[in-house]
């Protein structure tokens, strides 16, 4: 009756056990409270939990008297006791070990003053050791059938309880680090389950759709976005394109499927990998478009030199020295003209390889302003613009390359007469400001709205009057382009003030001559 009652105990006892070991998921924390169960399953007064790493076993747990020398320390796998317990997968019950001289080396928490030992193994899958559990009592102690079975219930459980924390941890982290990965990933991911609704949709899905994360989930694609992702004809291989409503906006996405399915073969779910390639599209229809610009802007002066000297040519017409002159004169213009457009386009070049060259020195702002201007007065005053010339009387002597900075006024000119409605006014002023050099241009034109002010400076960014149809020696979309690249490369700088349907007005400041160089 006795041993029953003994049995009944420790079944309730070491069911509390196994119940408390299953919900645990943290592998360090199980091996604590198995220590801890184990001294209250046998009513002892110390235990410990010992684990087989390679060819030592390692006190990882404990609880009792000696638990502060006992942790970390290790012992060889085929040392007296605990090799025997590893290597024949049995319990060693000692009643009374005080008086072994080999227990200080055997099991560090016997050396505490214990007497009582039982140590079972703890067996993983495979019926393979992973370390090994004991208890101690202070006083001798004759360990009974029942408590031996119960420490091996008790470690089985240990031993299955720190596989599932471990391969819990392991699903953890893993899912820890895809979580990073999508989280910091450039593309954007959307997950959806087999009913079309979205259960993943990270932040990059955020930023390129304008969609949070809270307002897209558990919802289907065409709900959150205002159109579907799916492919149309069921093919999903290769990406695609598509575009999407962002704000006010369109977005073109590249987007690319793959589909999730479940061992029937049935579609359990879908993902989405989409990037944003607005800006490359638009950089690809500027290229375009710049390509179509300047194949007219070459063929309008060449087809203009053709023409004359097929006309100086012809034998059949007598023509004036008068005649010819002006046929020369057209000639020799429109091949200025084309020399301009490929100096441009060579300039370009130059800019995005870091080879332009410039040569400062003292320069007069004041006479490259004032030059700047009758050269343009000659080719666009019969259009019916004014220019007005404003310069400071104090010196304006700046460190520059004269030809760079005629070369970015010009492009400036060429800027405000093409955006100025005809009959307007064009002010040029240059005056000192501080240890620098300033010089702006202002029209009267038709201004440029905020959100474009900062592409203007973009290489064949082209604003809508030039789309429209305007030609000429700014049309290609490269004029404000290169004149930010000389600035920059002379150590100066430019910017833009504008305001929609109100004019504007570059500033560009170069760095003023210091004294000892005038």
């Amino acid at each position: 009756y006795e041993r029953e009652r003994r049995s009944r105990h420790l079944a309730q006892r070491l069911a509390r056990a196994g119940r408390a070991l299953a919900g645990e998921l943290d592998p360090d924390d199980v091996l604590d409270q198995v220590a801890r169960h184990a001294v209250e399953l046998l009513e002892c007064d110390a235990a410990s939990v010992r684990l087989l790493e390679r060819d030592e076993v390692v006190v990882r747990a404990a609880t009792g008297a000696g638990v502060s020398a006992a942790l970390d320390a290790r012992t060889a796998s085929t040392a007296w006791l605990v090799g025997d317990i590893v290597q024949t997968r049995a319990s060693r019950a000692l009643a009374d070990v005080s008086g072994d001289p080999r227990v200080a080396e055997a099991d560090p928490m016997l050396a505490a003053g214990y007497a009582g030992y039982l140590g079972v193994p703890m067996m993983g899958p495979e019926d393979s050791v992973h370390g090994i559990l004991a208890v101690y009592s202070r006083r001798p102690r004759e360990w009974r059938e029942e408590e031996d079975e119960a420490l091996h219930a008790l470690a089985a459980a240990a031993a299955a309880a720190r596989t599932n924390a471990d391969l819990y941890q392991g699903v953890s982290h893993e899912q820890q680090r895809s979580e990073a990965i999508l989280a910091n990933v450039a593309d954007g991911i959307v997950a959806v389950d087999r009913e079309g609704r979205v259960v993943l949709w990270n932040p990059a899905a955020e930023r390129v759709t304008g969609v949070a994360a809270d307002d897209a989930l558990g919802k289907t694609p065409t709900e959150a976005l205002g159109r579907s992702l799916e492919s149309t004809g069921g093919a999903t291989g290769g990406s695609r394109l598509l575009p999407i409503r962002r704000g006010g906006e369109e977005v073109w996405l590249s987007l690319s499927e793959a589909v999730m399915s479940d061992p029937t073969g049935a579609v359990a779910g879908r993902i989405f990998a989409f990037r944003d390639i607005s800006a490359e599209r638009s950089v690809e229809q500027m290229k375009t478009d710049f390509v179509s610009t300047v194949s007219h802007e070459l063929r309008t002066p060449l087809t203009s030199i053709y023409g004359f000297a097929e006309t100086l040519l012809r034998q059949d017409v007598l023509f004036g020295e008068e005649e010819r002159a002006t046929f020369l004169r057209y000639i020799a213009s429109e091949s200025e003209r084309l020399t301009s457009i490929v100096d441009r386009l060579l300039s370009v070049a130059q800019l995005d390889t870091g080879d332009i060259s410039v040569q400062l020195a003292e320069t007069d702002v004041g006479a490259v302003v004032s030059e700047a201007v009758r050269s343009i007065e000659g080719s666009h005053g019969a259009n019916g613009h004014s220019f007005v010339v404003d310069l400071a009387d104090e010196p304006l002597a700046a460190e520059a390359d004269g030809d760079k900075l005629s070369q970015v006024l010009a492009h400036l000119l060429d800027n405000a007469v093409r955006y100025s409605p005809a009959g307007g006014t064009v002010t040029v002023a240059a005056r000192r400001r501080d240890d620098a050099v300033e010089v702006s241009v202002e029209d009267e034109g038709v201004g440029i709205p905020h959100a474009e002010q900062e592409r203007i400076f973009r290489k064949f960014y082209r604003g809508d009057a030039a789309a429209s149809g305007a030609v000429g020696a700014g049309a290609t979309g490269l004029g404000l382009f290169l004149a930010e690249g000389l600035v920059t490369a002379m150590g100066g700088r430019i910017r833009v003030d504008s305001s929609e349907g109100k004019g504007s007005t570059f500033v560009l400041e170069l760095r003023a001559a210091t004294e000892t160089e005038t």
